[in-house]
């Protein structure tokens, strides 16, 4: 009986967190073959020669992020993520900022005493947390000579960034 309401419960609650999505995008272009995400580059401001793919956006929640910057972190790498996603070997930054929390909370307990059982579910939300979030476009950066863009491109962030 109890192995039954544990795992109803712990499946209620990973449908819960399976619903949220931390990143999205909308086609805008023609989208390419799958690349890895460490190919994917992020650019502040536009390349000489590229083709928009896709409007991506993405945010921090539920990334297990402490402090400022860990959470741009895993904004930018999800970003990435999408981009790799559709093709794209960059990423535009278009905007970044911060958000309220949206996180719900569930939890469980049951216990017994002298034959009877009880059990209680609860459901609650945190306030106060922000998550950061960035908004861009997913490019594809062709170099001079056609080829995919080289090593060199100015406009690439490098510092203090981290590669993801």
């Amino acid at each position: 009986m109890r192995f039954i309401t544990y795992s109803a419960v712990l499946l209620f609650g990973l449908v819960l967190t399976g619903c949220a999505s931390p990143t999205s995008s909308i086609l805008i272009g023609d989208a390419r073959s799958e690349i890895p995400v460490a190919q994917v580059k992020v650019y502040l401001e536009a390349p000489k020669s590229y083709e928009e793919i896709a409007l991506i956006e993405a945010s921090s929640d539920a990334s297990w992020s402490f402090g400022e910057q860990a959470k741009m972190d895993a904004v930018l790498k999800r970003l990435k993520q999408e981009a790799a996603k559709v093709g794209a070997n960059g990423v535009l930054l278009q905007k970044t900022g911060d958000k309220q929390g949206e996180s719900v909370y569930v939890g469980a307990g049951s216990g017994g005493y002298s034959g009877n059982v009880g059990f209680g579910v609860s459901v609650g939300k945190a306030f106060g947390l922000t998550d950061k979030t960035g908004e861009g476009i997913a490019i594809y950066v062709k170099s001079d000579n056609g080829d995919a863009a080289s090593e060199n491109d100015s406009s690439e962030i490098k510092e203090p960034l981290k590669e993801l």
